[in-house]
């Protein structure tokens, strides 16, 4: 008899911990989501969260807010390069903890439970044993659908936690990620902005315009774009934004107004770049001709009119490292085993093609994505100078690509950088709003295509700090020029760039006030572009000025 209870014994053993191993394959028990009085996934799989190299994200969600009894349809996407296992518990929940809609689910990966915490029943939506996708390698995507309540319930907010698991057969080495998102009723988000005028309206392809864009609804961070292009921007007041021009190609683009909260204003046509009377670019050679397939060739193009800016399509865009008027310095990017044109675009939007230039060898290429830069130590400037994202890709080409930036570490990533760049793009100019700061900061770049998603995030933390404010530039021209510039935010060591390089003699008077002088009479009469970089880094939106 006691050898039956031991072996029983043994037996109730051995169960409990094959529980415990598989890792809740079929989903694990409510409370794991980390929600107020919840746990994570990390109780059982150890570790830390966040830290594993990859990320999940949670799309689909309304960033106008939410229309009570909508139905939308989400997607939870898990990513880590090496994983072949995944699982994921995600619960919406109001302000005091109760739940908030009902999930439903769309196929067999996923399923409904519901747990009672702190006296609240909470439901989740969560993985089922076929939606944990055995070796399915580096990502995996869960699809379902969030009705929200029938009624306005304030806000609610989604917690996810998220596992890519090693497929080791146990709980450990796993890694868990943890998410969350707040959503707010659409009756109480702020009144959509509305642009009625811009002024100018025209101004030279090579951008430096500044515009006065007036309307009403705009916010502290409200950025402007000029077509597809970001502008540095200064918010005056609620009805007045002010915008610097990027470059453009000639010919009329819409200015968009887009608020904090995601709300839009377009103004069609509000625009219209004037021809360049600069001379279009003409590109001769590119040297070597051909290269690997797997991107990484350093190519040397040479030609003539070249400007500072210029971006260079082989293939796919490729990295520019230096750029003067008659060579350019550029690196290729992954591209499939083919025969391509050779393109240099000048920021005025014209443009050099040599045809057939350049040739990739080697094998077909798998789809690929890394994040180059920012990727951590760097200093972007808010309400300052256009930072360049820029990243290696292989995507097919009906792919589309998404930035966005976290101030978290990455934990949430609440600021939208750009939705819609076309499969070709591996860089992008961003302007960061005035009024986003901290020092925690990463970007995440996300490949689209047909529905899987592909992402990779800034290795490390960067920082974006509050720029200095250019207002007003008084330039003085006599057998030198001297300029008295007034402001906000600059710091004692600060200097003044004019056309890149830095002004001869520059005193700092106040934090409101810049003296410069020495400056070459030579310039007199000349339109230059002046910029005012701090000590930390940061650096003010250009403003373009002639000197007379």
């Amino acid at each position: 008899m006691k050898k039956t209870k031991n072996k029983l014994l043994s037996i109730a053993v051995i169960l409990f911990w094959a529980t415990i191993v598989y890792a809740f394959s079929s989903g694990p028990p409510p409370s794991n989501t980390a929600a107020p009085g919840e746990n994570n996934c990390t109780q059982c799989h150890g570790g830390s969260p966040n830290t594993g190299g990859g990320n999940a994200t949670l799309m689909g969600l309304p960033q106008q807010g939410y229309v009570p009894g909508t139905r939308y349809n989400l997607t939870v996407t898990i990513s880590q390069t090496g994983r072949s296992r995944w699982g994921f518990q995600l619960t919406a929940l109001t302000e005091a903890g109760a739940s908030a809609g009902t999930f439903e689910t769309a196929d067999a990966n996923t399923q409904r439970i519901s747990g009672n915490i702190g006296g609240n029943t909470r439901n989740y939506i969560q993985h089922t044993t076929t939606g944990t996708q055995r070796g399915q390698q580096n990502s995996a995507t869960f699809n379902f659908s969030w009705t929200a309540p029938t009624s306005a319930v304030g806000n609610i907010t989604f917690f996810l936690a998220a596992n890519a698991a090693n497929n080791n057969g146990a709980s450990s080495g796993d890694s868990i990620y943890l998410v969350s998102t707040r959503l707010v009723p659409a009756a109480s988000m702020p009144a959509t902005p509305t642009i009625t005028a811009a002024s100018p309206n025209s101004g030279p392809a090579t951008g430096g315009t500044v515009v006065t864009i007036a309307g009403t609804g705009f916010r502290n961070a409200s950025s402007v774009s000029f077509g597809s292009n970001s502008a540095s921007t200064t918010f005056v007041d609620e009805r007045t934004l002010r915008a610097t021009t990027p470059a453009g190609n000639a010919g009329s683009v819409d200015i968009t107004v887009r608020n904090p909260d995601g709300q839009v204003a377009t103004l069609r046509q509000g625009f219209t770049y004037d021809s360049s009377s600069v001379p279009a670019p003409t590109l001769m050679t590119i040297n070597p001709p051909t290269g690997s397939t797997a991107g990484g060739t350093e190519v040397t193009l040479t030609g003539t009119n070249f400007a500072q800016g210029a971006r260079v399509m082989i293939g796919r865009e490729a990295t520019v490292t230096s750029v003067t008027s008659s060579q350019i310095v550029a690196t290729t990017q992954p591209n499939d085993a083919a025969i391509v044109d050779v393109v240099v675009i000048n920021p005025d939007g014209q443009t050099t093609r040599l045809n057939g230039g350049f040739t990739y060898t080697g094998e077909q290429q798998q789809p690929s994505l890394r994040l180059l830069t920012p990727n951590g130590g760097e200093v972007l400037s808010a309400g300052g100078l256009p930072f360049l994202v820029t990243w290696s890709q292989m995507s097919s080409s009906s792919a589309t690509q998404m930035l966005e930036l976290s101030l978290d570490g990455g934990t949430t990533f609440s600021t939208m950088i750009v939705t819609d760049l076309t499969s070709d793009r591996t860089s992008f100019s961003y302007a960061v709003p005035s009024g986003i700061t901290g020092d925690q900061a990463r970007i995440r770049i996300s490949i689209i295509d047909n529905g899987s998603v592909m992402t990779d995030i800034s290795d490390q933390n960067f920082r974006v700090l509050p720029a200095p404010v250019v207002t007003t530039i008084v330039p003085t021209v006599g057998s030198s020029i001297k300029l008295k510039i007034t402001g906000s935010g600059f710091q004692t060591g600060a200097t003044v760039e004019i056309d890149g390089t830095a002004a001869p003699s520059t005193k700092v008077r106040s934090a409101t006030s810049i003296n410069v002088k020495k400056i070459s009479g030579s310039l007199a009469g000349q339109q230059v572009k002046v910029k005012v970089r701090n000590p930390d880094g940061t650096i003010s939106a250009e403003q373009t000025v002639t000197l007379r």
